[in-house]
Parts: structure tokens; sequence; C-alpha cells
């Protein structure tokens, strides 16, 4: 979300907009900075209460800060209150990033805010298809739905000479190996102990898995009773600027992740602008929309070891099949998931609805 925050907001100051973003701090005071045309409000904020910031002051945000377009994002309740309070004659853009997954049992308390929310909206954001077709609440709002894929920077990840030279360093133990590479933290559900369970049935392959997380030696002790410990690196936390060079390294880029918690993944974006083939779950996600079976890449049933295996033994054979693959996901996150198409889209349709409001509808 930080990111793509960031690439919005920059995006649109970029674009001639006077930008004001405004977030909730981490801490009980507020804090402004400020650089030309783009101004970040972080509000004091008290804690969490089930993952929701304690910022009082962020339901009046809409008043309080005049905007020709309101651009919130869900889930976030008191955006979603900062939205209904918001001025009638500003058009309000939500983002709906997810529905609601870990908290639905409050549903039956928050579900009227979030009606009133989405009644209030001029439009609603998803980042694919699926974000429409699978979500349980915005099928009465379909005609406000607007399609606009997440876009990245993709220019880090172009191979330089100093970037492949990176890479060949990161890659020089792994010998002839196929290197199999996981971004994410390591938590249930993003899988990561099905891609080991998978391993032992894919020789000649190494699997690395870069982040940390409260799985991480549970994880270690399934490789090591697997018989795969030598075989699966834990590359821990990985400065920012190295993962691009971590992603040119790798043969194919796996996306293990089990639940629909994993709305979009930035990160298949990331390993697509560096031409790797990626592998992931069939969920009932934005997921499939990005890894495109046979396209750009191969979706497995969520939590099959097996499934998985077989397809990464397949992959670890052919470097054929991993070229065409990979090259097929570069040719579409230039052309879908860069963050200048992002921001034309976004740009496009907030002068749509100013110019339906200038004129009174």
């Amino acid at each position: 979300m930080e990111t793509l925050l960031q690439i919005w907001a920059e995006g649109f100051r970029d674009q001639g907009a006077q930008v004001t973003c405004v977030v909730a701090n981490r801490s009980a005071q507020t804090v402004v900075e400020r650089q030309p045309g783009l101004e970040v409000h972080r509000l004091a904020s008290h804690g969490q209460c089930f993952s929701a910031s304690l910022c009082p002051s962020y339901p009046g945000a809409s008043r309080r800060f005049p905007a020709d377009i309101i651009h919130a994002h869900f889930p976030n309740p008191l955006a979603d209150i900062a939205v209904i309070r918001a001025p009638r004659n500003v058009p309000v853009v939500v983002h709906w990033h997810s529905d609601i997954v870990r908290q639905r049992a409050l549903l039956k308390l928050y579900k009227p805010i979030q009606d009133a929310m989405l009644r209030r909206a001029d439009r609603v954001v998803v980042a694919t298809p699926q974000h429409l077709e699978y979500s349980d609440w915005l099928g009465p709002y379909a005609h406000k739905v607007v399609v606009i894929p997440f876009g990245l920077d993709l220019s880090r990840f172009q191979p330089t000479a100093s970037l492949l030279a990176r890479a060949a360093e990161l890659r020089a133990d792994s010998r002839n190996s196929t290197v199999f590479l996981n971004i994410g933290r390591l938590v249930g559900y993003k899988g990561q102990r099905y891609a080991i369970e998978a391993l032992p049935s894919v020789p000649g392959a190494v699997l690395w898995l870069v982040g940390t997380g409260p799985l991480e030696q549970e994880l270690r002790s399934l490789a090591a009773g697997l018989g795969v410990g030598e075989r699966v690196r834990f590359w821990g936390d990985v400065a920012d600027a190295d993962l691009p060079a971590l992603l040119h390294a790798c043969d194919v880029f796996l996306f293990p992740s089990i639940t629909p918690n994993e709305a979009f993944g930035l990160v298949l974006v990331e390993a697509m602008a560096c031409g790797k083939p990626l592998v992931a779950c069939h969920l009932r996600s934005g997921v499939p929309y990005v890894c495109r079976s046979g396209d750009n890449g191969v979706l497995v049933s969520p939590m099959d070891p097996v499934e998985l295996g077989r397809v990464m033994a397949e992959l670890g054979a052919s470097p054929e099949l991993r070229s065409r693959l990979g090259l097929r996901g570069s040719d579409r996150a230039k052309a879908e998931f860069s963050k200048q198409a992002m921001i034309q889209r976004h740009w496009k349709l907030f002068e749509e609805l100013r110019g339906r409001k200038s004129s009174g509808e």
C-alpha cells in the first residue's frame, strides 16, 4: 500500500495536480511534510484496534482539506467515514483493495457504514475483474466499478550491466541448479511450506526464501526433515536495492500463497518485469489475472505440494518453456502494469468525474 500510495501521489502531482495525502501516523502527534505540489499530513494516532488506526481527526479530513477529487482507499473504516462526510459537490473515487477477510465477524456492525460509503462513492476502482467477481459486497454497486490494474516503476528492473553483474554474484553458489525464488513474509497464508514440501520431487533445484516471519524456524525444521535443508536458502530481510538483482538471478518466481488475502501480488509484476515465469495458486482473487496460466506462468491448486512439485519439475527441465513464459510476462508488464499506464487511467477517470460535476450531472 505504501509503495502504491507514493506512486499515486507523485504521479498525480506530475500530472499538474496539487496533492494532499492524508494518512494516520504511527505516533500520537501530527506531522506535516511539504514539497512542491505535494503535502503529506500524518495525523496523530493512538494505536490500533482490529487493524484500524485510532486516529480521531481522520473522519473529518474530507472537509478539513479542500479538494476537487477525493481518492480514498478501502478497507479503512476511518476513511469510509471521511468519504460519507465528504462535501456532496466533490467527486469521490474509492479504491477497493479487497473485501474484509480477517474481521468478517465484525461486518454486522460495520456493514451499514460500508454500504453508506459505497452509495456515496462516484466510482469504485478495483485492480482486476476478479476483485468484482469474487467480492461479497460489490455486486449491487457494479455499475460504479472501474478496473484499473496496479502499476509499478518498472525502470528499476531493467537489466543494466551492473544489475546483471550483481545477479551473477548472488547466484554464484547455486552452481547449475534451477533457482526458484519466493519473496514474502514467512507466515501461513504465504504458503512457503508447500514449496518446501514440493522440493524433494524437483531434482537439481534450489529454493530461495526472501523475508522473515514467525514461521522461519518451523520452515527450517520442515526442510531438514524432508532432507532438503541444504537446498533451501533463507535470505532473511534483503535491502530493497538488492531485490531486482535477486529477481534477475532466479529462474522461476514462486508465489504459493493460499488464501484470498493475497488480492493481487505486486511482486508478481516485479518478477514479470525481470522476464521470469511465474508459478502461483488459483485463488479467488486477482492473482490469476496477473499470473495467466499458459501465458506468463502456471497456476496450481492451493496447498497441493504434489501438483506444485510436478509444475516446478516441468519448468526446471525446460529452459525453452521458462524463456517463453518469461518473455510474455515481460511484454505484459510493460503494457498493463507500468506506473505510467496506471496514472493515466486514473487521470482520465478524474477528469471525467470533474467534468460531470461541473456540468451538474
